[in-house]
């Protein structure tokens, strides 16, 4: 009976030993799993996808959500009168602001397609003062700035047969329109009364659709409505597809297939409002807002950690994004086409305005030529974009823009033949993203602390549990191999009586 319950406890021992192999090593194939899928990766992807009822879909969604701090500079002409009578032969400017302003972002009009993987929306824009940032409230800043109607309109007249120049030039009389003038920074801002646009706006309506002329109140001129798409999957997260349902920009020459290019069409372009997930060092980005009226390469500058282990890619605005080079060759398309200036006339009434770095940064030295108080400084005027990878965050963004106005030669107009063959700065833009939010910053600490030491004490635990118990497994496989070379003696007595003996291994494996 003895014999028989060895030989039991034996094949239950061998069972417990082969049970417990295959734990451990369940445990330590779990464990190498998990490293290799990533579980944390999987989950920020499935948190951070664009879906119907998805958290980036209730951000869409919200209205009047705060966007981007817009503070303007205005360049303020302090010799007006001088320079128009040549006795100034430099057009001397002081930059006066900021004056700040807050983005108010709603999307009209959300769509989710889920067969294409795309969003489709229409951003409307306004905006809100913010005095805490302002050197003053703009209605009591009184200053002397460029007439931008005048001098617009007397540029595209310089290409006018004779007669009609002539005639542009006596309604300029009537009218006693001057090319500079005084006003309040909210009226240049904001729009101020110039006969010559509300006569424009009487003759030619189609052109010129507006009463009063200010510089923000046509930037944020929400009856242009524009529509766009952006993709929604992981790799390709508000990545914008097209705009009103076109791939390119219409007002560059898209429509000509011959003269596509990357200058005229959507790739690698961005609002910069998010990016996709898991982003690679260098991933290619285009920052385009319709106000921009073109697309703005950023260079990639490299990566630094930041708050307790966040790596960050940084980013800033291209020093060539303004020269003369293939890829913004469809901008000189126009007619100006001049190194530092980008032509604006497209998207504004096809009046010569144009686009540049702040203070003319890295411009042509001509640009300079005529013109006293610009100061171009990176440190003031340049830029950097900061995006966290993984959640394609953007963390930081600022970059500044100035405004000017593209003077040809119109000396058949006596008040501005001073300005002639110049590129007069108007004001410049320093837009920048607010800072981040309580919730921000624990997604971050979540993220990049939290969540992976958590991760990697559960993985060296289920390892240590896996060794401990393979190690507990071989020691009793040694153990019964060193008593399997002696032997336990069992006799009944019927053994004892004829003298024989039985023998079994103490574990019998």
């Amino acid at each position: 009976m003895k014999f028989d319950q060895r030989i039991k406890s034996s094949s239950s021992n061998k069972r417990k030993v082969l049970s417990l192999i295959i734990v451990s090593i369940s445990l330590m194939l779990l464990a190498v799993v998990l490293v290799v899928v990533d579980p944390i990766k999987t989950i920020v992807k499935s948190r951070a996808r664009v879906s119907k009822n998805s958290e980036i879909m209730q951000l869409l969604l919200q209205k009047n959500s705060p966007g981007i701090r817009i503070s303007v500079y205005l360049f303020n002409i302090t010799n007006g009168e001088k320079f128009i009578s040549g006795e100034d032969y430099k057009l001397k400017l002081q930059e006066i602001g900021p004056f700040t302003y807050q983005e108010q972002r709603s999307n009209e009009d959300v769509e989710m397609d889920d067969e294409e993987r795309v969003v489709r929306y229409t951003p409307q824009t306004t905006t809100r003062f913010l005095p805490e940032y302002s050197i003053a409230d703009p209605t009591t800043i009184n200053v002397t700035m460029p007439n931008v109607a005048m001098l617009s309109m007397s540029s595209v007249m310089a290409s006018q047969p004779y007669f009609t120049k002539l005639g542009f030039s006596l309604l300029l009389g009537s009218l006693r329109s001057r090319p500079v003038v005084p006003q309040t920074a909210q009226e240049f801002l904001w729009g101020y009364n110039e006969p010559l646009i509300r006569l424009g706006n009487t003759i030619m309506p189609g052109w010129i659709s507006f009463e009063t002329l200010g510089i923000l109140d046509r930037l944020y001129d929400n009856k242009v409505n524009y529509r766009l798409e952006v993709g929604a999957t992981n790799d390709d997260r508000f990545r914008i597809k097209s705009m009103n349902g076109i791939k390119g920009l219409n007002g560059w020459d898209y429509e000509e297939v011959d003269k596509r290019s990357s200058c005229n069409t959507f790739t690698d372009a961005y609002e910069g409002i998010a990016y996709p997930n898991y982003m690679s060092d260098g991933t290619p980005i285009r920052i385009f807002r319709n106000v921009l009226c073109r697309f703005l390469p950023l260079d990639y500058q490299g990566t630094k950690t930041v708050n307790s282990g966040v790596k960050v890619l940084i980013y800033k605005v291209s020093d060539m994004a303004f020269d003369i080079t293939n890829d913004t060759q469809c901008l000189c398309s126009r007619g100006t086409c001049i190194k530092g200036v980008s032509d604006l006339s497209p998207c504004f009434y096809q009046l010569p305005l144009a686009l540049s770095n702040a203070h003319f940064l890295n411009g042509d030295p001509s640009l300079f030529e005529r013109i006293d108080g610009l100061k171009p400084d990176e440190s003031k005027h340049g830029s950097e974009f900061v995006v966290e990878p993984k959640l394609g965050m953007v963390m930081k963004t600022y970059f500044s823009v100035q405004v000017n106005v593209v003077v040809r030669n119109v000396e058949f107009n006596n008040q501005a033949a001073r300005f002639s063959n110049m590129v007069v700065p108007l004001c410049h833009f320093k837009m920048e993203q607010p800072e981040l939010t309580e919730k921000d910053f624990q997604t971050l600490h979540t993220l990049y602390v939290t969540a992976p030491y958590s991760f990697w004490a559960f993985i060296v635990a289920l390892l240590l549990c896996g060794l401990l118990t393979l190690v507990f497994c071989v020691r009793m496989f040694l153990t019964n191999w060193i008593y399997s070379r002696d032997v336990i003696i069992f006799q009944s007595p019927e053994d004892i009586k004829s003298g024989v003996t039985s023998s079994i291994p103490l574990l019998g494996l």
